[in-house]
């Protein structure tokens, strides 16, 4: 593999890292807001919560699964210290 190849692969596997990362944390905002509607109790906001935990919450934990497993299949190349978790 070239030195420019294996340059642009890891550009490729740190722009994933970011979305990754990205993407947990709007994930975790969702699981919040989800947390807040239930315990505020009132009729349209246990809706608003289903919405968001079923539709947004689930794609979204489907996309933090699949970059995922784009971080893991590109292991092959060298890994910087900040890991998969952080950008």
């Amino acid at each position: 593999m070239s030195e420019a190849e294996l340059a642009l692969e890891q550009r490729i596997a740190d722009r994933l890292r970011r979305l990754h990362f990205q993407l947990q944390i709007a994930y975790a905002g969702i699981v919040v807001a989800v947390a807040a509607l239930h315990h505020q109790n009132a009729d349209r906001d246990e809706e608003i919560a289903r919405v968001l935990e079923h539709c947004v919450g689930g794609r979204l934990s489907d996309q933090i699964e699949r970059t995922a497993e784009l971080i893991a299949g590109l292991r092959t190349l060298p890994v910087q210290a900040h890991g998969v978790d952080s950008p």
